[in-house]
């Protein structure tokens, strides 16, 4: 079911920046992605740069649903709530609303969207 198979790629990008691990980002993250984070904009491997000082001790997913389908794009929305190991990352922890997209090109999905939203 396609629905399981991208909440797979989801946490997968989660693990990623959990791990702190720039290489298994890019895997999934198109470098010209657009990710719209804290009211910034930039592209997959511009935070792809970042995600080495990334600060994400925990998160738990919830609310999962995918918004649109088709053959090669999925668009998904859901809940996340995170932790951080450090208060000085306090900004980083929270409840958000998120929406991503995924795109199928020549069999590999990649994310070309992300944004995120705090849940107050």
């Amino acid at each position: 079911m396609k629905s399981d198979f991208i909440k797979e790629l989801e946490k997968a990008m989660w693990e990623a920046a959990k791990g702190r691990n720039r290489a298994d980002f890019l895997n999934l993250v198109d470098e010209n992605a657009v990710m719209v984070c804290g009211g910034y904009r930039c592209s997959g491997r511009e935070y792809a740069g970042i995600i080495e000082d990334f600060d994400l001790a925990d998160y738990e997913i919830s609310d999962f649903e995918i918004v649109a389908e088709t053959e090669t794009i999925v668009q998904i929305h859901y809940s996340i709530e995170t932790k951080v190991s450090d208060k000085k990352n306090g900004d980083l922890a929270g409840k958000f609303n998120v929406t991503s997209t995924w795109k199928n090109s020549g069999g590999k999905w990649k994310l070309v969207f992300n944004m995120d939203s705090r849940i107050f």
